[in-house]
């Protein structure tokens, strides 16, 4: 009977409601400290609106501002908000659970499905040396694109000025954060910088691919180089899971796509591509494909966009990056499973096949309800910034998806928003990064249900 009541009471939250809520618990902590004097340039207090503005911005990884980050915060702001970054983009319970290691503690079952949770894995196989490899490789590429910009930095703003935007800015490119020390209009006085460019670009789709899958892409091209080399190991294609193919083919025709759509609907934009060379106008088309995958820095003015072009930015924020990645948005395999069962069903197929792998019914049901809730809730958040905040429309549609899908790029919309529509849209940022089906499991209490089979009925759509 005791040992009951014990196991009852060390499962007071659901595993859902432990990762939901330690995002918020960072929000809280990251106000706390933003709001200080020292964090300021000017000596005083920031607000707290404005504070829990920037924490949750943070720790969700999305790169939307109130206050200029470069001239508000002082260093020790930009340093409590770097490691925020870091926090929301690892995830709380991966550094959480590098305590564990590195007490040497040894990790139980429940913190083995924690874990499994975080990273929205199937199973907890090997979850310790999975998250272990996550944080190493995270940190290593972060390292390298530190070097890469300090390449640009350092001989630009001397050595201890541009170490500190190369460590900045990689963390934040690579946890898809989007926020800058450099300008008040993010990198669009760096548009024609090819290197700094590049850089960004690598370490935004690193992060955005998710963990999983550069795990295994590293993994099949070590495979394939002895395969081609040494005639042992495997090919590439034989290595890489579904799931990877999947993410990996459906990231590129969205990367891929989205310049050419660019350049096409802004070429002749005078305010944005229509003013620079062909090369450039390319190289700025294919920035903003990326960017726009929730990674929050621009190279273009997002205000000066064409229509199809703030359309096309909606979509790719709705759409966001890979699941076990640092991005945002609905993600790419949800897009890839519902495109799919569109097709088997226009011709005809009673199974959902993708790379001669069938798809099961949950993971399909699963995306459909994705999908449908972030609906939803985006129409709500829409509804809600009609009321709320004053100005054009097309503006707000743009702020609330952008906030949703933790994305941080603004229609200059943001350091004008009213109180009321700042904590509109931290609710937003908040359930773009746990995800809003998330929030609804845990705060939804499921009871175990019989296994009861119901007749089938008939209900005609289309």
């Amino acid at each position: 009977m005791y040992s009951r009541r014990k196991t009852k009471q060390k499962h007071i939250f659901s595993r859902v409601q432990v990762i939901t809520l330690s995002f918020l618990v960072a929000i809280l902590i990251g106000t706390g400290l933003l709001m200080l004097p020292v964090m300021s340039v000017t000596g005083k207090a920031t607000p707290f609106v404005d504070a829990m503005f920037t924490a949750t911005t943070s720790v969700c990884v999305t790169g939307l501002v109130t206050v200029t980050t470069a001239s508000h915060w002082s260093a020790l702001g930009h340093l409590v908000i770097l490691l925020l970054i870091q926090l929301g983009g690892l995830g709380t319970i991966t550094l959480m659970s590098l305590a564990f290691f590195a007490t040497g503690r040894r990790i139980s079952l429940q913190n083995r499905l924690l874990m499994a949770d975080a990273f929205n894995l199937d199973n907890n196989q090997g979850i310790v040396r999975f998250v272990i490899h996550v944080i190493r490789d995270s940190l290593i590429v972060e390292a390298i694109g530190a070097l890469a910009y300090a390449c640009y930095f350092v001989p630009h703003f001397g050595l201890g000025r541009g170490s500190w935007y190369a460590i900045f800015h990689s963390i934040s490119a690579f946890c898809n954060a989007g926020i800058d020390l450099l300008a008040p209009n993010s990198l669009i006085n760096y548009a024609g910088n090819w290197w700094l460019n590049f850089v960004t670009m690598f370490l935004i789709i690193c992060g955005g691919l998710g963990f999983t899958v550069w795990n295994e892409l590293g993994h099949g091209l070590i495979n394939q180089y002895r395969y081609r080399k040494k005639g042992r190991g495997k090919r590439l294609e034989t290595t890489l899971s579904q799931h990877s193919k999947v993410v990996l083919l459906t990231t590129a025709i969205l990367i891929l796509g989205g310049a050419v759509l660019y350049y096409l609907f802004e070429h002749n934009n005078p305010a944005t591509l229509g003013k620079v060379g062909t090369a450039q106008a390319m190289l700025e088309a294919l920035f903003q494909s990326v960017t726009t995958r929730t990674a929050g820095f621009v190279t273009i003015s997002q205000a000066d966009l064409t229509i199809p072009s703030v359309m096309l930015t909606v979509f790719l924020m709705f759409i966001g990056g890979s699941p076990t990645g640092t991005a945002g948005g609905v993600k790419t395999t949800t897009l890839a499973v519902i495109m799919l069962e569109v097709k088997a069903i226009i011709k005809g197929e009673e199974d959902v096949i993708c790379f001669r792998r069938r798809i099961g019914r949950q993971t399909i049901r699963k995306a459909i309800a994705i999908t449908v809730i972030s609906v939803i809730v985006s129409v709500i958040a829409v509804l809600l910034m009609y009321f709320i905040q004053p100005g054009d429309m097309t503006d707000n549609i743009f702020e609330v998806y952008s906030a949703l899908g933790t994305v941080g790029i603004s229609r200059d919309l943001t350091p004008d928003l009213t109180t009321a529509a700042k904590y509109l849209i931290i609710a937003c940022m908040y359930l773009g990064r746990v995800g809003p089906a998330s929030i609804l499991l845990a705060l939804t209490k499921r009871e175990h249900q019989a296994d009861i089979k119901y007749a089938a009925g008939n209900i005609r759509v289309g």
